[in-house]
């Protein structure tokens, strides 16, 4: 099984490779030649479905942190 000090590494990864994401399509889009209107669409309908995501990946660590 893995300890809570490899539990924590695994978050850090985790959360580490979600700003990152984040960060980078945000620069993408931002850097994107479209309409501001457009920009700001894609950005209004990418938050929603992060925070969806979101919801589920926490649901599943939390399921997990309660199974072991």
């Amino acid at each position: 099984m893995i300890g809570k000090q490899g539990r924590s590494g695994q978050m850090r990864f985790l959360f580490g490779v979600l700003v990152g994401g984040i960060l980078g399509w945000v620069v993408g889009v931002l850097s994107a030649p479209q309409s501001g209107q457009e920009t700001r669409s894609m950005i209004g309908e990418k938050a929603i479905e992060l925070r969806r995501k979101a919801g589920q990946a926490a649901g599943q660590v939390k399921d997990q942190v309660r199974g072991s």
